[in-house]
């Protein structure tokens, strides 16, 4: 069984010929010139797009770019890149590691681009405050996502007697409900985010904390704000993850997870909730790919939000290199992270139609053509209006991302949550570790 095609056959017959249409050389000033090679890494996913959008590039605009895919620890492979002024030009960075690249001095600001009051103008304000750094735009929109919207198996939801107006309306409800299912018969409620990637278990407490309205660090001053009280969001996140981990309800197979293996296991129907990306809607939702394909929908925003903003950039490297050579960076950046030759955000749009992968762009997000591809993707009607309630909520964790520590955090809560589960952990002493660890940190780097 095929998913319906999205648009009309002239709709994409006409968007295919405006992108692969070119401006005559004269007129172009996004091709590449010095003849010289621009490297180009990024992460996993969808590779064949990327090396797709690099071949159209490099066709398009008599482009050298050279693209490779990074596997492991992302942020400290490229990290280490970085340091050691390797073939590196333009990669993709989340915010937090994009703010600790900025104070490195290796990578050169969005700012630097002829087009950027374009640019701004077309962003949405939150992710433009997101992304810049000491009043510097810092790269170009790969994507913005909800990590951690939770989406739910209505299959198994509703054959346990449940429906949408029993939908928990935050956290506490939810853990409650996982329980009550499998009190019903279910043996697996819930799939948690505490698979292995650098954004899997750490992050799934932050954006718990988060929705349940307290922060982890100031924002401005980067000081740690968790407390100890019973009632302060990281001690009750801490003390449901116990409970849940001693209840047995969830396989330690969960912590070796990657993030395509925790993926598949909720596609396999297996669980009622887990957060998931919003943008896997598409993959829940999809026959032959999931177990559950029509059936899958995400909690919408009641009493709290949902997870948090997960997003990444285009960034360019201030590497020492010919001035023609950062010229074709800029020119590549700008058609990759913007607008092509023909005046279209093409890469942008095509991630959002190939994988449902939104836009800090309000071109793109307020377009009628991508309020239907995210229709398609939804298991109902109404949940068009959910998925985007939800995607607004979504807070940024400002305190802890924007801030030159945050990768070195971010690998140290990996660690000691890890613990915490392993070894039945103490709630109090784990959470005064964890705001020692930031204090330490802003005396390290002088904040």
């Amino acid at each position: 069984m095929k998913r319906r095609e999205f648009g009309t056959l002239a709709a994409a017959v006409g968007l295919a010929a405006t992108r692969f249409g070119r401006a005559s050389a004269a007129t172009d000033p996004l091709e590449a010139t010095s003849g010289k090679t621009v490297y180009f890494r990024g992460w996993q996913f969808a590779t064949d797009v990327v090396q797709s959008n690099v071949k159209r590039y490099n066709d398009a605009e008599h482009g050298k770019v050279n693209y490779a895919t990074i596997t492991g620890d992302y942020p400290s492979i490229m990290e280490q890149s970085l340091i050691a002024k390797a073939d590196l030009d333009v990669l993709y960075a989340n915010p937090s590691s994009a703010v600790r690249y900025s104070e490195g001095g290796w990578v050169l600001p969005a700012e630097t681009l002829p087009a950027i009051a374009d640019i701004k103008a077309d962003m949405l304000p939150t992710l433009a405050e997101a992304w810049t750094y000491k009043g510097n735009l810092l790269g170009l929109s790969y994507f913005v996502s909800t990590r951690g919207c939770i989406h739910t198996n209505l299959l198994a939801y509703e054959k346990a007697g449940f429906s949408d107006k029993d939908f928990p309306k935050d956290w506490d409800a939810l853990y409650d409900q996982v329980y009550a299912l499998h009190a019903k018969g279910v043996a697996t409620p819930i799939l948690p985010h505490w698979f292995s990637e650098y954004f899997g278990l750490s992050w799934g407490f932050v954006m718990e904390v988060l929705d349940r309205g307290n922060k982890i660090a100031d924002p401005e001053t980067h000081k740690p704000v968790m407390t100890t009280d019973a009632n302060g969001a990281a001690y009750k996140t801490l003390a449901q993850w116990k409970k849940l981990w001693n209840s047995k309800l969830v396989p330690q197979e969960v912590l070796t997870y990657n993030e395509a293996a925790y993926i598949d296991a909720y596609a396999s129907g297996r669980y009622v909730f887990s957060p998931q990306q919003i943008y896997d809607l598409q993959t829940f939702n999809k026959p032959g790919r999931s177990q559950i394909a029509g059936h899958s929908t995400i909690l919408p925003v009641v009493d709290q939000p949902w997870g948090l903003i997960d997003s990444a950039m285009y960034l360019m490297t201030s590497r020492t290199r010919p001035e023609a050579v950062t010229a074709d960076v800029k020119k590549f950046t700008s058609w990759y992270g913007y607008k092509d030759n023909t005046g279209q955000i093409a890469v942008g749009e095509r991630w959002m139609q190939d994988n449902m992968l939104f836009s800090a762009y309000k071109s793109i997000m307020d377009s009628p053509v991508t309020e239907a591809r995210i229709k398609q993707a939804c298991a109902r009607p109404a949940d068009y209006e959910v998925v985007l309630d939800v995607y607004k909520a979504t807070p940024f964790p400002t305190g802890i991302w924007r801030v030159v520590w945050s990768e070195e955090f971010n690998s140290y809560l990996r660690d000691v949550l890890s613990k915490f589960l392993l070894n039945d952990g103490d709630i109090v002493k784990t959470i005064t570790a964890m705001n020692d660890q930031i204090s330490s940190l802003n005396d390290k780097y002088g904040l």
